[in-house]
């Protein structure tokens, strides 16, 4: 018998939701993150914003479906490394670029 849809999660279905969530665990779970150079979405004058969860606030650039430069709010953010210049969402690896408001 096939399972009846019971919602929409984060905008996905079950098992759509479910393969996003891997692929974040996968990410995570990995021994290397990768280099800053090898991520190809860079989120420019970026800052730490919050919905409902925590997420990145900033201009997109080499984004799947926003143009260069364009404003972008991320995803739910699972891992921010400042020092490193990465931060993995929900739904990719962001490679980060100059912050926003350094001051605060």
């Amino acid at each position: 018998m096939k399972e009846a849809q019971r919602g929409i999660y984060l905008g996905d279905d079950r098992r759509a939701l479910l393969a996003r969530l891997q692929s974040l665990v996968t990410d995570l779970a990995a021994a290397d993150f990768p280099h800053p150079s090898s991520i190809p979405v860079m989120i420019d004058k970026w800052s730490v914003g919050k919905r409902e969860v925590p997420c990145l606030l900033g201009h997109a650039f080499g984004h799947p479906t926003i143009f260069d430069g364009g404003a972008s709010i991320s995803s739910e953010l699972f891992y921010l490394d400042v020092d490193g210049g990465i931060a993995r969402t929900l739904s990719r690896w962001y490679r980060l670029g100059s912050r926003s408001n350094p001051t605060i």
